[in-house]
């Protein structure tokens, strides 16, 4: 029982989860733009849900599994992103955006802010 509060309690903020990654991505001085998508963007957050982080990569930055664990580190290390929060990152090129066209309801996440947290 314990675990459900604790989750529950982790995805209710998720938009402060976002910004830290936001905010890593920025710090990373990536050339990327960042969206939330899924449940937490769709308003159907379950106890079995994480957080879909969509991460969209201008250029080549290398292996993106790499890439995904040096975001991470950061939000983890500079902006206290628990380090069991619910969240899935999923970084590809921006050419690959039309993949997900229709499918997703992505929210465009701005990194100055959490309250500039946008629909689209």
């Amino acid at each position: 029982m314990f675990w459900v509060k604790h989750h529950i309690e982790h995805l209710r903020n998720w938009r402060r989860a976002v910004e830290a990654v936001a905010k890593a991505v920025e710090d990373l001085k990536l050339d990327a733009e960042v969206y939330v998508f899924g449940g937490a963007a769709e308003n159907r957050l379950t106890v079995l849900s994480d957080i879909d982080v969509l991460i969209c990569v201008r250029k080549e930055e290398g292996d993106f599994r790499e890439l995904k664990k040096k975001i991470l580190i950061r939000a983890m290390d500079k902006y206290n992103l628990p380090w069991d929060y619910p969240i899935e990152l999923h970084v590809h090129p921006t050419e690959e955006i039309s993949l997900f066209k229709g499918k997703i309801k992505p929210i465009k996440v701005h990194p100055q802010a959490e309250k500039h947290l946008e629909a689209r």
